[in-house]
């Protein structure tokens, strides 16, 4: 301090001209991330909070202190829930265990971008600051139950769980993340539940999951775009695949009908990767991976009414009985 100048900048004007020059300051030698950004300018939105406390789990520095102790207690258990239903357990490489989180491992900005994205997603926020300031923690706990209800649907215990296998539908045959796919799965849920679409999926879902595993064409989809800016893309995608299934398309006939009649662009169809080509150390992860998923698979328990793969956290046994309930789910 003694030996070395300081620079300093006086900035004429209140303090919404001093926010803009930090947010100027901060993007010369080492710049914030895009997704912090968004968050500092709204930081006392509903959805600026929820994202802040799903990240931190409920934990940590506490955005939400504002509102009422009650609020603030229901803030951070929504949270704490729906961070636990995202991402846990925690992912480990290789791959050993069919037991994986919904979303793999991510560094900390592309968690929060996904957090940001799934609670305007969910609560159909086209702009981060659409809904204005939230004075009483009301609007974030609504926005917070809203995602807790998709991330039940998608894969839980829940009596609503579809129970979603996250390999099957979030993770590539290599045990890499689809985050695409996580944004197309929400939008979809969100579809089916407004047109009460629900009984149609579960008719066809065992073919529906044989096709999206067998073909995995949403990196050809979302590869020209941000993953995010292609969530209706994707879910479009997988509402073609259920209906022609439901009008009696044979399931391997599915993606070379899509792909004749470029709907979705110009899609290629790509096999999946043959294990015995990746000989290479720097891949031996993969390799790893890949040999577990293949073998693990098909050993997968199958829901007694669609035929669809169950993920263990989706499973439930009645106490008494101590058999499978898993038709209950459906219908609730």
């Amino acid at each position: 301090m003694g030996a070395l100048a300081i620079q300093l900048q006086w900035v004429e004007g209140d303090s919404t001209k001093a926010e803009d020059s930090f947010f100027k300051i901060n993007q010369k030698a080492t710049p914030i991330s895009r997704t912090e950004i968004r968050l500092l300018a709204v930081r006392k939105t509903p959805n600026g909070i929820a994202t802040r406390a799903i990240m931190r789990s409920g934990s940590g520095h506490k955005y939400w202190s504002n509102f009422s102790e009650e609020k603030q207690d229901e803030i951070e258990k929504l949270a704490q829930e729906i961070h636990q239903l995202i991402f846990e357990p925690k992912l480990r490489n290789p791959i050993k265990t069919l037991d994986v989180p919904l979303v793999g491992n991510l560094s900390s900005s592309e968690k929060l971008e996904l957090i940001l994205e799934f609670v305007n997603i969910v609560n159909g926020i086209k702009e981060d600051n659409q809904l204005g300031e939230d004075s009483t923690g009301d609007k974030t706990i609504e926005l917070l139950r809203n995602c807790i209800r998709v991330a039940q649907r998608i894969n839980s215990n829940h009596p609503s769980s579809l129970g979603l296998h996250p390999i099957v539908y979030f993770y590539t045959n290599l045990g890499k993340p689809k985050i695409g796919s996580f944004y197309g799965v929400v939008s979809l849920i969100l579809h089916l539940e407004k047109t009460q679409y629900f009984p149609k999926f579960i008719e066809v879902r065992k073919d529906f999951e044989w096709v999206i595993w067998q073909d995995d064409m949403i990196p050809e989809i979302v590869r020209k775009s941000k993953a995010i800016e292609a969530n209706e893309k994707v879910r479009d995608f997988y509402l073609e695949i259920i209906n022609k299934l439901l009008h009696g398309v044979d399931k391997k006939n599915i993606i070379k009908e899509i792909v004749n009649e470029k709907k979705f662009g110009a899609l290629k169809t790509k096999t999946k990767a043959n294990i015995s080509d990746c000989q290479s150390k720097n891949f031996s992860r993969e390799t790893k991976t890949a040999a577990f998923i293949r073998e693990a698979l098909p050993k997968v328990p199958r829901c007694k009414i669609c035929g669809g793969y169950l993920h263990s956290r989706s499973i439930s046994i009645d106490r008494i009985s101590k058999k499978s309930r898993w038709w209950l789910r459906y219908f609730r």
